[in-house]
């Protein structure tokens, strides 16, 4: 069933989306190392951590390399969300831009896929770990070993942006607003 993509429509559109800030970063680091022959030949340079994500995402990797994905995830909208920041202030002093509004978007939308990937980090994590122990009980009792299963991800993953985005603009806005 490798290749199959069995999610619904909106959760793989929000898995595109939680996938972008990599894929930028994946581009951003190909276009250093091409400029050297050394680069164009290191591993790293081949690596496809897009590809490797968006595999954790519909369940095609064991647990370990799901967690490193979405970590590396949750790191990159989390650096988004500060930069967001940095960005309002800029547009706020040369432009004019209320800085309310980016600061509100910044800290709404960034946090909220970094929150998805961070759910599924620590899902990824606890299954990991429940593995290891049934690993551990299977030695144990002398039966023969089984394959690691592969990653289940979390089924209506749409819910997790939407809502924290929801709760995280109203927070701000009645934060902002009466501050």
């Amino acid at each position: 069933m490798s290749g199959t993509d069995t999610r619904g429509a909106l959760d793989r559109y929000v898995g595109t989306i939680e996938a972008a800030p990599v894929a930028a970063v994946q581009f951003l680091y190909r276009s250093v190392l091409r400029h050297t022959q050394k680069g164009r030949e290191s591993p790293s340079f081949q690596a496809d951590p897009t590809a490797w994500l968006r595999q954790a995402q519909r369940g095609e990797r064991g647990p370990e390399w799901a967690r490193d994905m979405f970590l590396q995830a949750a790191e990159l909208w989390a650096l988004l969300a500060g930069v967001g920041i940095l960005v309002g202030m800029a547009l706020d002093h040369v432009f004019g831009v209320p800085f309310d509004a980016v600061l509100t978007f910044s800290l709404s939308v960034f946090p909220a896929f970094g929150l998805l990937s961070l759910a599924d980090a620590v899902r990824a994590r606890s299954m990991r770990e429940a593995e290891a122990a049934r690993r551990q009980k299977r030695k144990r009792l002398g039966k023969k070993k089984q394959p690691v299963r592969c990653y289940q991800p979390i089924r209506r993953r749409w819910i997790i942006p939407v809502a924290a985005s929801v709760l995280l603009t109203t927070f701000w806005t009645v934060l902002l607003s009466t501050g």
